[in-house]
């Protein structure tokens, strides 16, 4: 019984070698027949897994081919580990403000929306291309593993050396207003090498390492936000919308509003000015509105630039052409005023 058993295995296995075999063959053979290299549907065949990330893609074109492979090889690492885009937004923010450069040049990252572009990742390789007797082109991207896991290392140590640099000012200076801007660019690229951290364990195949400091960090970041008070004052009539508006993208940024607080570290005036314009149209009433928000730094007594947007609506009569007004006056915000807080208040010289 025991002999007859084991023979019984031994067929099974040589079956299943012969089926694996065959399959292979068969694969193999009709991309010969279809006159097609073997890579293109196994590149694993001709180059080693271990050593290098691959993807193949095709177009019409030589370029289109180039660019397609590249994308399929980005996307691998955009399905195995989620990019925060906001995060990459904002550590964009602080590089180009510093350093007059971008994130494309300064960090390995891949993003999706670098998926979805033309641009070319770093550190790929073009192994092989292909036209097919159809005009069809095939190219094969491949990125070397330990190449790229290394530049990833080194990006991951000037962040970490950045970082830490950071978070030293911030205890060092003696104002709330530094303290926040500089913790607040430690988080953002405290973020951002959680990510490329992701992103060279793929790599590696190893499991990353996460960035340890990154909850001491966020934490202090809470704290100093807590001490980074704005009171704002209104210079006239403004609509709460307005306000409202002014106070949630001041919160995004990393500032608490307390107007009812003896010792703000920025104070912010509104005046919105709403009056009615003749355009000599008959059946239409019109709006012209200006805003200008002032903002001091308490710490220091110094003054920022003022922001300052204006513009015009019309509608049936003036009850409606207000309410287009203020809506205006919100869009107008929600599109700029980040940009000013980031540019104006959470800069240091």
């Amino acid at each position: 019984m025991r002999i007859d058993s084991i023979s019984h295995q031994i067929v099974l296995l040589a079956g299943l070698v012969l089926l694996v075999f065959t399959y292979g063959c068969s694969a193999t053979a009709e991309a010969q027949s279809q006159g097609l290299p073997v890579w293109i549907d196994n590149p694993s065949d001709q180059y080693s897994e271990n050593q290098f990330l691959m993807a193949v893609g095709s177009s019409p074109t030589r370029e289109g081919a180039r660019t397609q492979a590249q994308s399929n090889l980005a996307q691998i690492f955009v399905s195995e580990v989620e990019v925060n885009e906001s995060y990459v937004n904002e550590f964009q923010e602080i590089t180009d403000s510093e350093e007059g450069t971008t994130i494309r040049e300064n960090t390995n990252l891949i993003t999706q929306s670098e998926v979805n572009s033309d641009q070319q990742m770093r550190n790929v390789e073009i192994k092989e291309m292909h036209q097919a007797s159809d005009g069809t082109f095939y190219a094969l991207a491949a990125m070397d593993r330990i190449e790229t896991a290394q530049l990833y290392s080194g990006e991951i140590a000037d962040n970490q050396n950045k970082i830490n640099s950071l978070r030293k000012n911030a205890v060092q200076t003696n104002s709330r207003l530094e303290g926040l801007i500089y913790l607040k660019q430690a988080l953002a690229t405290a973020r951002v090498n959680e990510m490329l951290i992701n992103q060279r364990a793929i790599l590696s195949g190893q499991a990353a390492r996460g960035n340890v400091a990154l909850p001491e960090i966020m934490q202090e970041y809470r704290e100093a936000k807590k001490a980074c008070t704005v009171r704002l004052l209104k210079d006239g009539e403004v609509p709460r919308e307005v306000q409202s508006e002014i106070t949630r993208k001041l919160q995004n940024e990393g500032f608490e509003v307390a107007n009812n607080t003896g010792d703000p570290v920025i104070e912010m005036t509104i005046s919105l000015m709403m009056e009615p314009v003749d355009l000599n149209r008959p059946k239409y009433e019109f709006i012209q509105w200006a805003l200008q928000i002032e903002a001091q730094n308490k710490e220091n007594g110094q003054w920022f630039s003022t922001y300052m947007a204006e513009g015009r609506e019309g509608s049936m009569n003036e009850k409606y052409a207000r309410q287009r007004a203020v809506q205006a006056v919100q869009k107008k915000l929600s599109s700029e005023f980040a940009g000013f807080i980031n540019k104006e208040l959470l800069s240091v010289e």
